[in-house]
């Protein structure tokens, strides 16, 4: 699978201006589309979510030309939803409610073309994210989490760094 990489940089950054309505839009939409998930979120910082969720995103679509080290996060990233209850049969209902909030979003620039690149991009992420999940063990006290990593590699955008302080409380050096 070849991903089109360019055109899910350009559709993204489209979404950049708006990321923390998209995010928050991306969670009401998906606990009005599956009530059966707010159980998992009860005691999760909401504004902390969604700030976590457009980082994740975003650092993700920054690093596509960067695979080897994106697939190691994205492995830790699945070990760490393991951890916290996320199963597989969840994956395809979070994909669903990713994919339509990308079309609300993008209003008329959200073609056939790219509902199937990012679709694309969705099964390739959660693929990868399902196989750290099977051994979280492997990738939970490993070299570097999700988390960790976001906090490494998103120094190159001031955006990112700001983003990323205020969800992790990470200080940068200046």
């Amino acid at each position: 699978m070849t991903l089109n990489i360019q055109l899910l940089e350009s559709s993204f950054n489209q979404i950049r201006p708006r990321a923390l309505e998209f995010s928050a839009s991306f969670y009401q939409s998906l606990f009005e589309h599956y009530p059966e998930l707010i159980k998992m979120f009860e005691e999760v910082d909401q504004p902390a979510m969604e700030k976590k969720l457009v980082a994740s995103l975003a650092l993700i679509v920054e690093n596509l030309r960067n695979p080897k080290e994106l697939t190691y996060a994205l492995k830790s990233l699945g070990a760490r939803h393991a951890q916290i209850g996320t199963v597989k049969e969840q994956y395809p209902m979070i994909g669903n409610i990713l994919i339509s909030t990308f079309a609300e979003y993008l209003k008329t620039d959200w073609t056939p073309e790219l509902a199937s690149v990012w679709e694309e991009a969705y099964d390739l992420i959660a693929t990868i994210m399902l196989s750290g999940a099977e051994t979280p063990e492997q990738y939970l006290n490993g070299e570097l989490t999700f988390y960790e990593w976001l906090d490494l590699y998103g120094e190159s955008s001031p955006e990112m760094r700001e983003m990323i302080a205020a969800v992790t409380h990470f200080q940068y050096r200046t």
